[in-house]
């Protein structure tokens, strides 16, 4: 399983994805792959074509076991709860391994995790902590489109009353509280998210019956994610004693596109003439990708970054996309270390050869 030329992009550190997400991701990018533990990644028959799962469990026994142990884990912490819910019980039961507590819950949940060697152990805990983490999100994604959907009445509701955008703020024309969580759930527990889900990918190489070939690129939402990584390795290679160095590329503003239905924004994305311009898009974005990670002089990145700005420029005038519709494509490449050992992040193997570790981000605009 490879993906468009010699770039393979990945999901990372989330294992879902929103609609929106989706119609989003599949402007800018050929195709997406997303991580499979134990089941089927959750991707609408129309995006098919574009985003797959990509799996790194070929035990079935281990899925199964896997899959065992959530429900122990969702039956445990109905009954005793506490902060974080499921995945903060499972968090703190697989940090406190040596206390008699956890191994007397071990014993109230049938054995799990089984009694295995620690490298497969370790596997065995990111699995089953990415696939809670996935009902998660899961659940956040509901309650967040709720938001959006709440949010859209309630402007409806303005309209009627011909309240104005400039009135909304006064206390006399305030219907309600701004209608958003107080926190993002899909960033909880970041740092432990981010540490296994590089754990099971790096299972790609070893237990993939396809070859992963090409540079791994690694795809995300949130900038706090690379901020969180970029924290990671820097503080890895301050302990390792080597130089850590590591640069952004803002590369263009692209259409978000949120408001259409999935028939509207195939029949834009799939129109012949809007077509050919994000075949171009995916093209000279690659090219930048490329040679940023060949380490390419600052003059030529230059002249391909701006490719790259031109081509998504074109797209959104094509598609007569208003300025407030748009949120920013970056890439950050963290320039000295390789996927073959990163400091500060789980061990990946050598399979993934000297490609360095890249990152592209959406983010909304400032």
């Amino acid at each position: 399983m490879s993906g468009s030329g010699n770039v393979n992009y990945f999901l990372c550190p989330h294992m879902t994805l929103s609609e929106n997400d989706i119609r989003n991701l599949c402007i800018f990018l050929p195709r997406l792959f997303v991580l499979e533990a134990t089941r089927k990644a959750s991707i609408p028959q129309w995006a098919q074509e574009k985003i797959s799962g990509w799996p790194v469990l070929r035990d079935p026994e281990l899925a199964s076991r896997i899959g065992s142990c959530m429900e122990g884990y969702r039956n445990f912490a109905r009954v005793h709860g506490g902060p974080g819910g499921i995945l903060g019980f499972l968090s703190r039961a697989l940090d406190e391994i040596d206390e008699p507590r956890f191994h007397i819950q071990e014993e109230l949940r049938g054995k799990c995790p089984p009694d295995t060697g620690s490298a497969q152990k370790e596997i065995f805990q990111s699995a089953l902590f990415m696939e809670i983490a996935r009902d998660l999100d899961e659940e956040e994604l509901a309650i967040e489109s709720g938001y959006v959907r709440l949010n859209a009445i309630e402007q409806e509701f303005r309209d009627i009353l011909g309240i104005e955008d400039d009135e909304s703020d006064r206390a006399e024309t305030n219907i309600t509280p701004p209608l958003a969580p107080d926190t993002n759930g899909l960033l909880y527990m970041l740092p432990r998210r981010i540490e296994d889900w590089f754990r099971i990918f790096s299972l790609s190489s070893l237990l993939s019956l396809d070859s992963l070939e090409g540079m791994p690129v690694f795809v995300t939402r949130f900038p706090e994610v690379i901020d969180e990584v970029l924290e990671m390795v820097r503080t890895g290679c301050e302990r390792d004693g080597k130089k850590f160095s590591a640069s952004t590329h803002l590369l263009a503003s692209i259409p978000t596109l949120d408001g259409l239905g999935d028939k509207q924004f195939r029949s834009i994305i799939e129109a012949p003439e809007t077509s050919e311009l994000l075949s171009s898009c995916h093209h000279d974005l690659e090219d930048f990708i490329i040679s940023v990670s060949k380490g390419e002089n600052a003059a030529g990145l230059q002249i391909k970054s701006r490719l790259v700005n031109d081509d998504f420029e074109k797209f959104c005038q094509k598609c007569e996309v208003p300025e407030d519709d748009k949120h920013n494509l970056s890439l950050t490449v963290v320039e000295n270390v390789s996927l073959a050992g990163v400091p500060g992040l789980p061990a990946l193997t050598t399979g993934f050869g000297e490609w360095p570790l890249v990152f592209l981000s959406i983010a909304a605009r400032q």
